[in-house]
């Protein structure tokens, strides 16, 4: 693993929130396989039946927080 984005996948583990240059960290990284690791980790965490869904969606979203949590662009 990256050990640049070790600490930033740590954070995201246990639940904490990323900053800007967290995120920056992410992007710039090479390391998909871990960053994908623990994309799928979270997501087994809020979805553990196993069931995976995905929406084609046209919407733009000005940004990665929703305070709505409705079901228009299933976003969680």
């Amino acid at each position: 693993m990256d050990a640049t984005i070790q600490p930033i996948l740590e954070k995201v583990l246990a639940g904490e929130r990323l900053d800007f240059d967290d995120g920056l960290t992410l992007f710039k990284s090479h390391d998909l396989l871990s960053i994908g690791a623990a994309a799928d980790t979270i997501r087994q965490q809020k979805h553990p039946e196993g069931y995976i869904t995905y929406i084609v969606d046209r919407n733009i979203n000005y940004t990665n927080w929703c305070y709505v949590d409705c079901d228009f662009c299933a976003f969680y």
